[in-house]
Parts: structure tokens; C-alpha cells; sequence
């Protein structure tokens, strides 16, 4: 029984191998494509990531600790120190 299972696997993994083998390949869609620097979609992107936020510009900027947002009253600090206290 073991024998037949064994050869069921090897001839399936033959068939795939094979259909992998004759299945057309694809063309490379982004030959003929503009660099990215120049595609549209991309520019319209970056120019929409640059604009402020509709929200006042005093918020608009974030407040960072190592590359992590971070509270400027450090708020967060207060309440574990004091959960170390309890």
C-alpha cells in the first residue's frame, strides 16, 4: 500500500512538473512601463503624502521618541510609573 501511495506522489509530481513546464509564459508587463520617478500614479501619490491634513498644523506634526510616536506630555511615562508604584 505504501508502495502505491509512493508512486501516486511521483507520477503527480511529474504531471505538475510537466504542465509547469509547457504553460506559456507570461510577458514582462513592466518592460515597456515608465520608470517609477516618472509614472503618474506615483507622482499624484508622493504629491498627496507631502499636503497637511485637514486638521489645524499644530497637529499635523507628530511627536517621535526613536522613530516611535510618542506623547509630548509623556503622559504615557506618568501612568507607568505609576503602575510600578501599586
Amino acid at each position: 500500500m505504501e508502495m502505491i501511495i509512493g508512486i501516486v506522489f511521483v507520477v503527480l509530481w511529474i504531471w505538475c512538473i510537466y504542465e509547469a513546464m509547457k504553460a506559456p509564459l507570461m510577458p514582462d508587463d513592466y518592460e515597456d512601463d515608465l520608470p517609477w520617478e516618472e509614472d503618474p500614479d506615483w507622482l499624484e501619490f508622493l504629491e498627496n503624502e507631502d499636503k497637511p491634513g485637514p486638521w489645524p498644523e499644530e497637529d499635523d506634526k507628530i511627536f517621535t521618541v526613536g522613530g516611535l510616536t510618542n506623547d509630548k506630555d509623556r503622559d504615557f511615562m506618568k501612568f507607568q510609573k505609576k503602575q510600578d508604584k501599586k
